[in-house]
């Protein structure tokens, strides 16, 4: 498991890792938690090895922040947005928060 795997979990929102979880140290390979304030090998900060990256200005936050330092993006209502199951017609696109049965747009028949 490296950096950017574990990086890539946490912009997916569904595969979001536990706190407790082990992980290995980018810097020594020593198993860590992402809730350890030290590696307890070569001593780096957790916080400071792994970041993630703001998609709007491209600042670099620590993970467990919930609005970027820079331009104050919401990174709990990108998890919020990503956890949302949405059914869209095959015919015209229409989205639906709720499975429905004939689009209310095109009148397609689904079932």
């Amino acid at each position: 498991m490296g950096l950017l795997d574990v990086m890539g979990s946490i912009f997916t929102g569904g595969g979001k890792r536990p706190r407790g979880e082990k992980q290995k140290c980018p810097n020594c390979g020593e198993p860590i938690t992402l809730d350890m304030e030290r590696c307890p090998k070569c001593g780096v900060r957790i916080k400071s090895m792994f970041r993630r990256k703001c998609p709007k200005c491209g600042a670099l936050n620590e993970l467990d922040i919930k609005k970027c330092v820079k331009c104050f993006y919401d990174f709990e209502a990108e998890y919020e947005r990503a956890k949302k199951t949405y059914y869209i017609c095959p015919i015209c696109g229409y989205k639906s928060e709720a499975f429905l049965t004939r689009c209310p747009a095109c009148n397609t028949r689904f079932i």
